[in-house]
């Protein structure tokens, strides 16, 4: 069975975000800047991704994933796994504001009425600390009446250059209440009618924490690459649902961008 998507990879977001060499981190995190700022940037690539699947399905195979980002001064800005966003407050140290992010399917089962592509309205705030470590979260809520309900998230992020690359690490925990929960690892007693599996209704809290290791190389000025590994744990109720194999996944991809500039 395909996972459901509700604890959709906030890493795998932060690593796409990460590959051109941080370039797009000034969209939401407060990381140091590591490069000159520009007044716009578009970044375009894909590559391979094993553990996520926009459309929900074969999630645990290695799919090819597209990818693309733009900004304007990093404070409007969209990107294939944030959605539209807007930097309300951008500070040095200090990002919040607002987006309209995609939200993926859970992948089609028979005899369930599944999520399928939606969107929820998310506002944000994270800070610099000493070290270049950045904290924060954000909150989000279903914005096309699907009835997925609200979720939260919140990590703790640090960002160096090494001799390779720009490498950061992170660890998160994200939740959510019952109608996230039931929306995507419930069953009804109708659909457990007609789909065969038993009916399941857990209820909202912490559902999942992970941590993940991201790294960017710039070869040259046009190009980027960079890979990331996730582990992640589900908690609470959603780990006993029957529309899961594992209380856990695995995450990793290398994604390659072409990079163009205002050049300013």
């Amino acid at each position: 069975m395909p996972s459901s998507v509700a604890f959709r990879l906030a890493v795998l977001s932060v690593a796409l975000v990460s590959l051109p060499a941080s370039s797009a981190l000034g969209q939401s995190q407060p990381f140091a800047a590591v490069e000159t700022p520009r007044t716009w940037k578009v970044d375009v690539g894909g590559g391979v991704v094993r553990g996520f699947s926009v459309s929900g399905k074969d999630g645990d195979q290695a799919n090819v994933t597209a990818w693309g980002s733009a900004s304007y001064r990093d404070i409007l800005y969209a990107n294939g796994l944030d959605g539209i966003g807007w930097n309300a407050v951008k500070r040095d140290d200090f990002h919040a504001g607002a987006q309209l992010r995609p939200r993926f399917s859970a992948g089609e089962v028979d005899g369930m009425d599944r999520p399928g592509l939606g969107a929820d309205a998310a506002l944000y705030a994270f800070k610099r600390l000493p070290g270049n470590v950045v904290v924060g979260g954000r909150v989000q809520h279903d914005a096309t009446g699907d009835d997925a309900g609200l979720e939260y998230y919140g990590s703790v992020g640090h960002q160096g250059v090494t001799r390779v690359g720009l490498l950061q690490t992170l660890a998160y925990m994200r939740g959510g209440d019952d109608k996230r929960a039931r929306r995507y690892y419930g069953v009804t007693a109708q659909e457990a009618a007609s789909s065969g599996y038993a009916a399941f209704a857990p209820s909202g809290g912490l559902s999942a924490a992970g941590a993940a290791a991201l790294l960017a190389i710039s070869v040259g000025d046009r190009f980027g690459l960079g890979a990331f590994v996730n582990y992640e744990q589900r908690l609470g109720d959603v780990q006993d649902s029957p529309l899961i194999d594992d209380d856990h996944v695995w995450r990793a991809g290398i994604i390659g961008v072409v990079r163009f500039n205002s050049g300013d």
